[in-house]
């Protein structure tokens, strides 16, 4: 009985400590998301040819793009999609800006485990409720678990989109 006691106190600590957990990156304008290969998530990568290089300050530009695809079933059963994409360059048109980009140590996701968006985290609390806490972010940083190397990790700034169901 001892020890079942444990255990029941050891799963309702668990969870309440994820809810603590979205509430925090809820209150947050920076949001990072862990991109993790799966049967709900797909990447896809474009390297340009020179067909499709952009013109920015009189130099010709490659334009690299990645589609990180997401696609969950929310409560109801129904399938949602979002996306986040990774491009060289935020606006051709107004404002031409480097996205960012940079490489931080592997301790950062053990520091900030709590932070971090997962498919674990979208599966346990809905995709709806992460695609709010997504559109109402000012910076979406993402870091694709394929490209962790020892103990460097590569994070992207990313733009957030979503498909509307009609």
């Amino acid at each position: 009985m001892k020890y079942l006691n444990i255990i029941i106190i050891a799963i309702l600590f668990g969870g309440c400590s994820s809810a603590r957990n979205l509430e925090k990156i809820e209150n947050h304008e920076v949001i990072f998301v862990l991109f993790k290969k799966s049967e709900l998530t797909s990447k896809t990568i474009n390297k340009p040819n020179i067909s499709q290089e952009v013109m920015i300050g009189n130099k010709p530009q490659k334009m690299d793009w990645i589609n990180y695809d997401y696609n969950f079933n929310d409560k109801k059963g129904t399938q949602s999609h979002f996306f986040l994409t990774y491009t060289d360059y935020d606006d051709f048109d107004n404002d031409v800006r480097k996205k960012i980009k940079f490489k931080i140590n592997k301790s950062f996701l053990k520091a900030n485990k709590n932070r971090i968006i997962t498919n674990d985290l979208i599966n346990q609390f809905g995709v709806n409720r992460i695609r709010r806490i997504l559109y109402s972010a000012r910076t979406i940083f993402l870091i694709d678990k394929d490209e962790i190397k020892e103990s460097e990790v590569l994070v992207r700034q990313v733009k957030y989109d979503y498909f509307s169901e009609e």
